[in-house]
């Protein structure tokens, strides 16, 4: 209930700084900044400008794993956003020992994919595996076309900061308080890795109860399709006029 009262507090209250940006411009991420990507894309985009990015138990969404949460990127430090998205479309990998015992896990980025070889240890390193970041496969990215929208949500301010209390993902939710929030039949799973936390199970997402309001949308990054269709751009523009539009370059192509 809390939660849910932040979250109107947020819809009445706030008002989004207007951002600085001209068309050309590099996008700067500050860290905080919370990102999300829908597959429905154009009429996901709508949807969340409307109603806000809500939880799939309050609005018949998709199944997840955390039904009661919405999912965002949480970006850890200061990032240029092409930058962020070289990192982030790359791949993960998971370096083991002949026995299969892990060993660590790393995020190879997207150009030193081609050169990856030659960051692997083979002194220490009996076996690897790799697959796409999850940045990758639910954002805009450089190897998929299906995701042509991310939302780019400003979380520098305290009323982000209060919904990010309910952040499932975070420890601060004990394993009993946390467990009718998280699917039954990963439940058992879930506790276990989110205290041990590595590339694959990453500490850059947030899963935040009910939702997050449309107020917070700063701007749009799309994909390649969306970037080369004036119509759509025009759309996203007409739904959201204060937010800046870029593209996979990490530049603002609609002021």
């Amino acid at each position: 209930m809390k939660q849910i009262e932040n979250f109107d507090k947020c819809n009445h209250y706030y008002q989004l700084p207007k951002h600085q940006y001209k068309v050309g411009d590099f996008v700067f991420l500050k860290k905080g900044t919370l990102l999300h990507g829908t597959y429905k894309n154009l009429e996901g985009l709508k949807n969340i400008v409307e109603n806000g990015l809500i939880s799939s138990w309050f609005n018949n969404g998709r199944h997840s794993k955390y039904p009661s949460s919405v999912g965002l990127w949480n970006l850890k430090k200061d990032y240029y956003l092409k930058d962020y998205i070289n990192f982030y479309s790359g791949g993960t990998i998971c370096y083991k020992k002949m026995d299969g015992s892990k060993i660590n896990t790393a995020v190879i980025p997207y150009d030193e994919m081609p050169n990856m070889i030659n960051t692997i240890d083979i002194n220490v390193c009996g076996r690897w595996y790799m697959e796409q970041t999850k940045e990758a496969r639910f954002l805009p990215s450089l190897v998929q076309n299906d995701v042509q929208v991310g939302i780019i949500f400003h979380g520098d301010n305290e009323l982000v900061q209060e919904l990010l209390k309910g952040d499932i993902l975070k420890l601060d939710i004990s394993d009993e308080d946390v467990r009718p929030f998280v699917n039954p039949y990963y439940y058992k799973k879930f506790i276990i890795e989110r205290k041990k936390k590595d590339d694959f199970f990453t500490d850059r997402e947030s899963a935040i109860l009910f939702g997050i309001p449309s107020c917070f949308i700063e701007g749009v990054l799309v994909g390649r399709k969306y970037e080369n269709d004036d119509t759509i751009l025009s759309e996203i523009k007409t739904i959201l006029p204060n937010a800046f539009i870029c593209n996979l370059d990490g530049k603002v192509i609609v002021e």
